[in-house]
């Protein structure tokens, strides 16, 4: 008798569980929009982490210091195409969730 309970317990709770309503489609671009909205703080945060020259990046002169070189300006571009990537996919995120609301 006791496994009978556990038994339709289980298949009620599975029932239950089959019966959840489905994410609406605004509650998808609500969410699509906030994991744009991250990605786009954390490529805007990789960009200004990358201000500082690494390894390689930077080609002596004759008067003793150095500069930047084409690598360092390579990775800073690198980065900006990013930055520019991730604020496109937010700000299409953006205007599908306010098309919706």
């Amino acid at each position: 008798m006791k496994r009978l309970l556990i038994l339709l317990v289980a298949l009620y709770a599975s029932a239950l569980g089959a019966q959840a309503p489905q994410p609406s489609a605004l509650d998808k671009a609500y969410e699509e929009a906030r994991a744009a909205q991250i990605a786009l703080q954390a490529a805007e945060a990789k960009r200004d982490q990358g201000v500082q020259t690494e390894e390689g990046e930077r080609t002596g002169s004759a008067a003793g210091g150095s500069r930047p070189n084409q690598n360092y300006f390579a990775r800073q571009v690198i980065l900006e195409q990013e930055v520019a990537q991730a604020r496109k996919r937010y700000e299409e995120a953006l205007k599908r969730w306010n098309d919706l609301k």
